[in-house]
């Protein structure tokens, strides 16, 4: 079985970076970095760069490059597809904000620490085993499912 890509993503594409975590895959990011330290991480941990940066066009590089050259994050999604096709199976799996997995965790250990009204309607959270980030099954999953069906993912 082969395994999901891995990527590295510069600077200029903080929201792809999300929602390429949201997905569930492992999404390397900072938003201050040079291009040259971004590589030397890409190549150390057989990661993808993505990017915008051109840069990476000038010399031939050891790692696998996607150079987008769209600007909204549909189309940067979509070019992403089209060459390592995305899936939809690991959603919510990795923090959006720091990039570690996510576990389950019981209800009752959240009373709280979510609002009280989203306590009160949902049953199932999973939190973030590095920066404790909560998340629930509300309605931004349903919206984030409609993104990806219009994007054909």
């Amino acid at each position: 079985m082969k395994s999901k890509p891995k990527f590295a993503v510069d600077k200029m594409l903080g929201r792809l970076a999300k929602w390429l975590r949201l997905l569930g895959y492992d999404t390397f990011y900072r938003n201050k970095i040079r291009p040259i330290t971004l590589l030397s991480i890409a190549q150390s941990e057989d990661r993808i760069i993505v990017t915008r940066n051109h840069y990476f066009l000038k010399h031939p590089f050891p790692v696998q490059i996607i150079f987008l050259i769209t600007d909204t994050l549909e189309q940067q999604l979509s070019e992403i597809h089209k060459t390592y096709p995305l899936d939809t199976n690991k959603v919510f799996s990795r923090c959006t904000i720091c990039n570690s997995i996510t576990t389950a965790i019981e209800k009752e250990y959240l009373k709280k620490l979510v609002p009280e009204y989203v306590f009160s309607t949902q049953e199932h959270f999973h939190q973030c085993i590095r920066c404790g980030k909560i998340y629930w099954q509300g309605t931004h999953l349903q919206k984030a499912q409609l993104f990806f069906k219009k994007i054909g993912l």
